[in-house]
């Protein structure tokens, strides 16, 4: 009886369940559920950093590291035509890859697949990024073994030039090894100026003799070559990273030939004809290294030494119709030894401080034969030391630095050992990871070059000659910049900026005239100098991220004193729009004309010509094959001009070269990977070569 009872129970049961599933499948039959899309973040703000994911679309379609970035259109940041990456106010940023440092030709040679994320800081506490004011960082996939091979080619049409490269990487566990391969030509008829220079010469009889020179270029021949070799071995654990790196390059000018005319607005001068040969050898060896170890109790310890050797040969020689040749030349040999020691000690949330010892040495020797003849031995050497706090509260990061720098210079029977201090004071802020806002303050000085002490008197026309200084002390140099960052969503991203550089006790270039020529002088103090900017860059995406607009808009303040006393002002802007249509990808890009100083130490002003490019591309996981159509409605020679003023001698350039001509670039990239990923990634990179001696 009761198994009957529970049969008609279960049963009773069961059909319940049924009826129940059939009105639920019924109704699932006849009503559409609403689409639920989840999308990841993109990109956020926060007040120690800003996160930006690239899209396996701008991977494909990137070739260099740089590029992406620009295709990222990460609003803090603007690439340059060379592919250095500055901040959008013009400042210098150091790069790193999963922290260890790179550069622009390592960006050449990574593999734009294995890039993860794309991090940048101001004043980073992270004591792997090297106290650094700004910094790029990427993030790269991980290798337990294998690596990938990567070429790069790269040819100019028109105006000829080439670039190879080529990267190996192989790593198995803690332990990644690079080579690196590079070589890069230009060959061109149609390097150039023409130059316009007023003398002003003051006479034995209290007149002053005016006069105009004008010499163009009619005939022109340059080549320019740059190879190097780099080995790079980096071993890392949880604990330790250690990287070391050998380098070789050799940059040659072995043909640099002008010929024109000369004219003059005298009659006092006759017209003539002259031709000039410059070449130029510049051959070195480094090594780099970096080393980072965590150490227990919050304790963490960096050591960054490098030592480079340089050997530069350059001989000139100017022939002008009804004057004696002038013929110069310099050998020179520089020695430079660097190394930074760091040691970071973390308080929780107390924050961290991170304590600096630097030093660095270097010795020229530079022998001068022809106008000048002489041997110069300069020497310099720096040791400084300091301490950067930082602290983070909530939304709040705070970041502050002290330290003194104690030099000793010799130029030949000249000593000298200045000191100053530098000051560092970064505060930040960010809320709901959509806004920041940062202000910096730095204070530091610049020691003048070995260059700009030599005493000897170089001719370098009939009428012009150029020395040194051997008396020039550091200068002053004060910064201040202003940042507001809104990331709004993944479609939107925006960064207004000022900035602000200051210079007090600067040395610079004066020219004193006598009878019969003019002589380029350094003096010190000469007067005030200050240049800023300001502007607002920002991108927008539509149609699910496949149309990018990008685009800039600055206004460049400068102030130049005595002995120049001269003021300027420019608006410059730059737009970009992005399509990407499955594997292709186009682009078009305008940059206005523009304008800069061309350094502290000179009244010059420089503009250069507006540019226009489009881009076709096509790409995937492993090849990208690229063509720039630039400047195509332009067909002169002329890119740039610039002009000074001064008491007694002004000039007027017109540049010529293939910078502003019409172009056709071709370029390509081929990667191919291997092996397991699990393991940290870096790249190779070849260091600048130590500044020569030679007097400029």
């Amino acid at each position: 009886m009761k198994s009957q009872i529970l049969a008609s129970l279960l049963c009773a049961t069961v059909a319940t369940a049924s009826m129940a599933q059939s009105e639920v499948t019924d109704s699932i039959k006849t009503k559409e559920l609403e689409e639920i899309i989840v999308e990841a973040t993109l990109q956020q703000t926060s007040a120690q950093k800003s996160t930006f994911i690239p899209t396996t679309r701008q991977k494909n379609a990137s070739q260099t590291g740089a590029e992406l970035i620009e295709r990222m259109g990460i609003p803090q940041l603007r690439v340059m035509a060379d592919g250095r990456i500055e901040t959008n106010s013009g400042k210098n940023v150091a790069v790193f890859i999963d922290f260890i440092p790179a550069s622009d030709n390592d960006l050449k040679a990574m593999r734009m697949a294995d890039v993860k994320r794309v991090e940048y800081y101001e004043y980073p506490s992270d004591p792997r990024l090297q106290g650094n004011q700004y910094v790029v960082n990427y993030i790269m996939a991980k290798y337990e073994y294998g690596g990938y091979i990567k070429g790069f080619g790269h040819a100019n049409l028109l105006s000829y030039s080439e670039q190879l490269l080529g990267n190996i990487r192989f790593q198995y566990k803690k332990m990644t090894y690079d080579l690196m391969g590079y070589g890069w030509n230009m060959d061109n008829d149609h390097y150039g100026s023409e130059l316009t220079e007023t003398y002003r010469l003051p006479q034995e009889d209290g007149t002053v003799r005016i006069f105009d020179r004008y010499s163009n270029t009619k005939s022109s021949k340059e080549k320019r070559q740059n190879y190097f070799v780099a080995f790079k071995a980096t071993y890392n654990s949880p604990k330790i990273q250690a990287s070391s790196q050998i380098n070789g390059s050799i940059n040659r000018i072995p043909r640099s030939d002008r010929a024109g005319e000369v004219l003059y607005s005298s009659s006092i001068f006759p017209a003539s004809e002259y031709s000039s040969t410059l070449d130029n050898s510049a051959k070195f060896i480094s090594y780099n290294g970096y080393y980072f170890f965590t150490l227990p109790k919050n304790n963490s310890i960096t050591f960054t030494p490098s030592y480079t050797y340089s050997h530069t040969e350059q001989n000139t020689s100017y022939i002008e119709n009804g004057y004696s040749p002038i013929l110069n030349g310099a050998v020179d040999n520089t020695n430079q030894i660097k190394a930074d020691l760091k040691f970071n000690h973390s308080f929780g949330k107390f924050g961290n401080i991170l304590a600096i010892v630097r030093g660095a040495y270097e010795y020229n020797r530079t022998k001068y034969s022809g106008t000048a003849t002489s041997l110069d031995k300069s020497k310099s050497s720096r040791i400084g030391i300091g301490a950067t706090y930082n602290v983070s509260i909530g939304n709040f990061y705070g970041s502050t630095g002290f330290g003194w720098d104690w030099e000793k210079m010799q130029f030949g029977d000249f000593s000298d050992n200045p000191s100053a201090p530098w000051f560092d004071l970064s505060l930040q802020y960010g809320f709901k990871e959509k806004h920041s806002f940062s202000t910096t303050f730095h204070y530091s000085t610049w020691s003048p070059s070995a260059s700009y002490k030599s005493t000897n008197i170089i001719q370098s026309t009939p009428f012009l000659k150029y020395t040194g200084n051997p008396n020039l002390v550091p200068f002053k140099s004060y910064d201040v910049d202003l940042r507001y960052t809104w990331l709004p969503n993944n479609n939107c991203s925006l960064s207004a900026f000022g900035w602000a550089w200051m210079v007090d006790n600067r040395y610079a270039f004066d020219y004193e005239a006598t009878s019969t020529s003019i002589v380029r002088t350094i003096k010190q103090p000469m007067g005030s100098y200050a240049q800023g900017k300001y502007g607002i860059t920002g991108t927008l995406y539509f149609l699910n991220r496949t149309l990018v607009f990008t685009g800039q808009v600055g206004h460049v303040l400068n102030h130049n004193g005595v002995p120049y006393d001269i003021d300027h002002s420019f608006i410059d802007w730059y737009a970009r729009v992005q399509y990407y249509l499955k594997n292709w990808n186009f682009s078009l890009t305008y940059i206005s004309d523009n304008a800069s100083a061309d350094g502290c130490m000179n009244g010059i002003w420089v503009k250069n010509k507006n540019d226009w490019y489009i881009t076709v591309g096509w790409s995937n996981s492993n090849w990208n094959i690229r063509a720039n159509i630039i400047n195509l409605t332009r067909w002169n020679w002329q890119s740039a001009t610039q002009e000074m003023q001064s008491k007694w001698y002004d000039t007027f350039e017109k540049f010529y070269n293939g910078q502003s001509h019409a172009l056709i670039q071709l370029s390509a990239t081929y990667t191919f990977g291997f092996g397991k990923k699990v393991k940290r990634d870096n790249e190779p990179g070849v260091s600048g070569s130590a500044a020569s001696g030679i007097l400029k």
